[in-house]
C-alpha cells in the first residue's frame, strides 16, 4: 500500500483548532464573569461570599444567625413591654428613645412622639416590615415559622391603642383637677393678701 496524506493543510487545522478551542475559552469566561455577578455582602455574618443560597446552611453563617436574632428579639422585647404599659414620653427623652430595625435597615427616633416607642410599636406593625422580615428569613434564614417573634401583632397595636386614649383622658382629667386648685389657691392667696393689706393700712391710720 501507498502513503495516505491527510486533506487537511495547516491553515485548516489552525483554523479547526482555534474553533475548537474557542468556545471553551468563551465558557471560562462567562463562568469567571459568574462568579463575579454572584459575590455578595452578608449582613449577618459581615463579609463577602460568591457562595451562594447554600450560604445560609454554613455552621459559620448559622451560628452568627443566632446572635444577629437574638439580639433583636431583645431589642423588640423592650418595645413589648411599653405595648403592655404605655408611658408618657418626655421632650427631653425622645433622641434617646430609639431603635435599629435589622429587618428594614431604618433607625427609628421618637421625635415628636407623645408615648414611648410609638414609632416603634407602629413600624413594627406595619407592612412593609412584614415584608422585609419575609426576604431576610428567605435569604438568610432560619424558618418561615420564626416571622411573629420580629413583629408586633396587629391585635396588640389595638389593645395598645385603647391603653393610651385613656391614658390621654387621665392626663386630660388630672390637668383640670391641678387648674382647678391652682385657681383656688391662687384666689385665697390673693384674699389672704387683701385681709393682711387692710389690717397694716388700719394699723398706719391709726399711728
Amino acid at each position: 500500500g501507498g502513503l495516505i496524506f491527510s486533506s487537511f493543510t495547516p491553515k485548516k487545522y489552525s483554523i479547526l483548532l482555534y474553533q475548537t478551542k474557542n468556545p471553551m475559552e468563551e465558557k471560562k469566561r462567562k463562568n469567571k464573569s459568574s462568579k463575579k455577578s454572584e459575590i455578595e455582602f452578608c449582613k449577618v455574618c459581615r463579609l463577602h461570599h460568591d457562595h451562594g443560597p447554600r450560604h445560609k446552611y454554613f455552621p459559620r453563617h448559622k451560628d452568627s444567625l443566632s446572635a444577629f436574632l437574638d439580639r433583636f428579639r431583645s431589642k423588640l422585647a423592650d418595645v413589648r413591654f411599653f405595648v403592655r404599659n404605655p408611658s408618657v414620653l418626655r421632650p427631653q427623652e425622645e433622641s434617646k428613645n430609639r431603635v435599629w430595625c435589622v429587618f428594614c435597615d431604618e433607625d427609628i427616633v421618637e421625635l415628636g412622639s407623645s408615648f414611648a416607642c410609638w414609632k416603634a410599636i407602629n413600624h413594627f406593625a406595619s407592612s412593609d416590615h412584614l415584608k422585609n422580615i419575609k426576604q431576610f428569613l428567605w435569604k438568610y434564614g432560619p424558618a418561615m415559622d420564626c416571622i411573629d417573634d420580629f413583629r408586633i401583632s396587629d391585635a396588640d397595636v389595638a389593645k395598645w391603642g385603647k391603653r393610651c386614649q385613656s391614658l390621654r383622658k387621665e392626663d386630660a382629667s388630672a390637668s383640670k383637677v391641678s387648674c382647678g386648685q391652682l385657681s383656688r389657691t391662687s384666689n385665697g392667696m390673693s384674699i389672704r393678701y387683701h385681709i393682711q393689706s387692710s389690717l397694716v393700712l388700719h394699723i398706719m391710720v391709726h399711728i
